[in-house]
C-alpha cells in the first residue's frame, strides 16, 4: 500500500509553491470518484485475496500435522499389539508405554480438530466478514 501512495500521482490539481497540493477539480468530478472508489475496490479485494491465501495455508498445514499425528496413535497402537503378540513387550511396559503415549496424542489431535472447527479463532486467519480499514476504525476495532 506504502508502495502506491508514492508512486501514485494525483490526477487534477496543481501543486503550489510551499509545496502543497491543491485539488482544482470540480466538486463531485465524477471521473476523480469513480478512480477513487477502483482503488478502494482493488485494495479491499488484494485484502480478500490474502486472508483466502493465508486461510488455505492454514488449514493445510493443520491437515499434515493432523495426518502426523495420526500415523503416530496408529504406530503405537501397532507397536503394543505387535510387541504383545509376538512377545518382545511385557504387559507392564505395554501399559505405561499406552497411558504415556496416547493421552498425549489424542490431546493433540483433539486440539488441531478444535482448530478445524474455528475454536482457535484468535490464530486462525479467516473471518467470516472482510472488514476494511474504514469500518475497523469506525466500529472501534484494530
Amino acid at each position: 500500500m506504502n508502495a502506491m501512495r508514492r508512486f501514485w500521482r494525483p490526477g487534477a490539481g496543481e501543486v503550489t509553491e510551499d509545496g502543497t497540493w491543491v485539488d482544482r477539480s470540480p466538486p463531485g468530478n465524477r471521473e476523480l470518484i469513480a478512480r477513487g472508489r477502483e482503488l478502494e475496490l482493488r485494495a479491499l479485494q488484494a485484502e480478500i485475496e490474502a486472508r483466502t491465501a493465508a486461510r488455505r495455508h492454514y488449514l493445510r498445514m493443520q491437515k499434515w500435522v493432523l495426518l502426523g499425528v495420526g500415523a503416530l496413535i496408529l504406530l503405537t497402537i501397532v507397536a503394543l499389539v505387535l510387541g504383545l503378540w509376538v512377545g518382545a513387550i511385557s504387559a507392564a511396559f505395554a501399559t505405561e508405554l499406552a497411558r504415556t503415549m496416547l493421552p498425549i496424542l489424542l490431546g493433540a489431535a483433539a486440539t488441531i480438530v478444535g482448530a478445524f472447527f474455528g475454536v482457535g479463532a484468535n490464530v486462525n486467519p479467516s473471518r467470516d466478514t472482510y472488514e476494511t480499514r474504514k469500518e475497523r476504525r469506525r466500529s472501534g476495532g484494530q
